[in-house]
């Protein structure tokens, strides 16, 4: 079969290359916020779901190997001047997971979510148990059983999906997409199950054999309650109102349907947040009630901090969103950036199909409004955490792996919008791959000289 006329084939073969290079070359703990995920997936493979808070930090009482490990690692996440080459890995392998004694791990915000963003990741390490008790091993164990449910998830997403599969397989290849399902981090999780969530979107949107029948509405909800439960990502699961309401049948059938979609995930989201409320710790001097009130009081100048923050941040985003790795210190040229945008572009504009052309105005108006809804949320809730009383400067905290997870309806619209009468697949196929060629040897060669060389 020509490779080029498979998409989710050409998905699978990059991500398992390039994925699991990735998990092996990244030196252990240097994905961000790592040691603090890696320390809650243990705590969870120990049955505490639970979290504790001592001196002001949240977290759980672990195998004083894993504080260890961290500290063996610890130096090259302060100093990229340290490098790092096989002896010293295989030194690491050393510090294993035995004995009574413990300590007190800070977990972080990583403690307020669920286990369900850990499921992947706690089934590598309990599975590595088996036959190790080595720190490196669970890591890295952890890490292949979230590769394997990211290409998974990533790979039917494609292959259901009936429009945009290439820009499906551009965002699920980024660089910054693929090193997180690379890692033991819960973005890896909630940026593959997105995917999936938004292909069945499209296809109960577009496929006239498809109807919300009794199946559906199971499925979609179970996809509310997942995205409720991973990095409360419950708003992401209202891009459900992209599918046209005949599908659903007469009107009332179409709102019973959507609230016994869209209810469980509500519900989720409400009993998880009071059940760990207790772990929340502010950072930076945050205080959540008193900004939540400045933001009531002062709704225009909140607004206006957001703006300023975009207008200074969206590059950043932009660059973070594509390929900046570890702890946002592995970067690639900025001619490859500008490569990739332009390989987005000849997939949303250069590829015409009856699908898109019928886009309502509705649908256009649910894809761009609830992405800025999301937006809105993200900004909102790290301004409320992370972010001083009475500062209206930046939001300095947004990443671009925070909006990974909502970038394909983003783009979706940008594909809906700008729709060329030419179809070039073929030839816009080739470059894509060559694009994402290049893309990766930069990737692997940035990794390489921060690291080892």
């Amino acid at each position: 079969m020509d490779i080029f006329s498979n998409c989710e084939r050409c998905f699978l073969i990059v991500a398992v290359f390039c994925g699991l290079l990735l998990a092996v070359l990244m030196p252990p703990l240097m994905g961000a916020d790592e040691p603090a995920h890696f320390a809650r997936i243990y705590s969870l493979t120990q049955g505490r779901v639970s979290s504790i808070v001592v001196d002001n930090q949240a977290g759980n009482y672990v195998p004083e190997a894993l504080k260890q490990f961290e500290d063996f690692w610890h130096p090259m996440v302060v100093d990229s001047t340290i490098k790092t080459n096989f002896s010293q890995i295989k030194k690491s392998m050393e510090i294993a997971a035995s004995g009574a004694n413990t300590e007190f791990i800070n977990q972080c915000y990583q403690t307020l979510y669920s286990p369900l963003a850990y499921l992947p990741q706690s089934a590598g390490v309990l599975a590595a148990k088996i036959f190790t008790g080595s720190v490196y091993w669970l890591l890295l164990s952890a890490k292949l059983f979230l590769l394997a449910f990211y290409i998974a998830a990533g790979y039917f997403a494609i292959k259901i999906t009936p429009v945009f599969k290439w820009v499906f397989l551009l965002v699920l290849l980024m660089p910054t997409s693929l090193s997180l399902g690379a890692s033991v981090s819960a973005d890896g999780v909630v940026i593959a199950l997105c995917a999936l969530f938004f292909a069945f979107v499209f296809r109960y949107a577009f496929d006239e054999s498809s109807k919300m029948d009794k199946k559906a509405v199971v499925l979609f909800s179970l996809f509310t309650i997942a995205l409720a439960l991973i990095k409360q990502s419950f708003l992401i699961s209202l891009f459900v109102f992209f599918i046209p309401a005949h599908k659903f049948g007469s009107l009332k059938s179409y709102l019973s349907k959507l609230a016994l979609i869209l209810l469980p995930g509500a519900i989720s989201a409400v009993l998880w947040s009071m059940y760990c409320r207790g772990w929340f710790v502010p950072l930076n001097g945050s205080n959540p009630f008193e900004q939540a009130g400045f933001i009531l009081a002062h709704p225009f100048t909140y607004l206006l901090t957001i703006l300023k923050t975009v207008k200074f941040c969206f590059v950043m985003w932009i660059y973070m969103a594509i390929g900046v790795l570890g702890w946002n210190n592995v970067f690639l040229f900025p001619p490859v950036y500008v490569l990739y945008i332009i390989a987005f572009i000849l997939n949303l504009v250069f590829k015409t199909s009856a699908e898109r052309a019928s886009t309502s105005l509705f649908q256009k108006c649910v894809l761009g409004g609830l992405f800025l809804i999301n937006f809105l949320f993200i900004a909102t809730e790290l301004y409320l955490s992370w972010t001083p009383p009475y500062f209206t400067k930046l939001i300095m905290f947004i990443q671009g792996r925070y909006l990974i997870p909502v970038l394909i309806p983003l783009l979706a619209l940008l594909g809906f919008i700008f729709v060329s009468s030419r179809d070039r697949s073929r030839k816009i196929d080739i470059v894509t791959l060559g694009i994402i060629a290049v893309t990766y040897l930069n990737t692997f060669l940035s990794v390489f000289v921060l690291y080892y060389f």
